[in-house]
C-alpha cells in the first residue's frame, strides 16, 4: 500500500470519440463537462492530476495541481498516453511513486475504487488492474512510475494495446467481486462511448 501523497492521477482524453460523434471530454452532465467531473472525483484521492490531451483539444485552465500534457504521437492510443504520462512524472519534482490512470469518459467513477486499488499496491507489484475473467481494464488501474520503461519498450516494438502493459508487469489483478464491495453495480467501469451511453449516464445521475 502507498500513501495518498505518493499517488498521482492521470486522465486520458485524447481519443477521437468516433462512436459518440463529438468530443466526449466536452459533454456536459449536471453542469460540468465529463473532464471536469472526472478531475473533481479523482482530485481528493491523489496528490496531483495530469491530463493527457490531443494537441488540438481546448483544455480550460484549472487548478494549480492539474497539469496538461499534449500527445507526442498523434492518434497513437492510450498506451502511448500512459507511457508519456509516466515518463513525464518521473522527471518532476517530488515525483510520485505511482499513478492512477483513467479516462475522461467514466462519469460514474467512485472514489472508493481508487482507494481500493491503492491499498492493493504492495512492494511485490508494479501495477494493480481490474480484470473480469480474461478481460482487463487498463484504464482503471494503478501503475508504478517505473513502469514507464516497459511502456516505452512496448511502443517501440510496435505494440499499441493498453492491456499489454499490465501483461508485462508484476500485476495484481483485482476481480469484479472485490470491486463490488465498493461499487455494487460496477458503475465505475461504464464508459460513455455512444449517445445512448450518454443518455444513460444523465438518467442515472438524476
Amino acid at each position: 500500500m502507498i500513501k495518498l501523497e505518493q499517488l498521482a492521477g492521470v486522465v486520458l482524453c485524447g481519443g477521437k470519440s468516433r462512436r459518440m460523434g463529438q468530443e466526449k471530454y466536452r459533454l456536459v452532465v449536471l453542469g460540468e463537462t465529463l473532464l471536469q467531473r472526472i478531475c473533481r472525483i479523482v482530485q481528493p484521492e491523489v496528490s496531483r492530476i495530469l491530463i493527457v490531451a490531443a494537441v488540438d483539444q481546448q483544455i480550460p485552465q484549472s487548478e494549480s495541481n492539474i497539469e496538461v500534457l499534449r500527445d507526442e504521437i498523434r492518434d497513437a492510443g492510450p498506451l502511448a498516453g500512459i507511457s508519456q504520462a509516466l515518463t513525464y512524472l518521473q522527471t518532476t519534482e517530488d515525483a510520485p511513486a505511482a499513478a492512477f490512470v483513467t479516462s475522461c469518459d467514466v462519469p460514474l467513477l467512485k472514489p472508493e475504487l481508487i482507494r481500493l486499488l491503492r491499498n492493493q499496491l504492495t512492494e511485490e507489484f508494479d501495477a494493480v488492474v481490474v480484470r473480469d475473467s480474461n478481460f482487463a481494464y487498463p484504464l482503471c488501474a494503478i501503475y508504478r512510475i517505473a513502469a514507464a520503461a516497459t511502456a516505452a519498450r512496448l511502443i517501440t516494438s510496435g505494440q499499441h494495446r493498453a492491456a499489454a502493459l499490465s501483461e508485462n508487469l508484476r500485476t495484481c489483478w483485482v476481480p469484479l467481486d472485490m470491486i463490488r464491495n465498493v461499487d455494487q453495480n460496477l458503475d465505475s467501469l461504464l464508459n460513455c462511448n455512444t449517445p445512448e451511453d450518454y443518455e444513460h449516464v444523465k438518467q442515472a445521475l438524476l
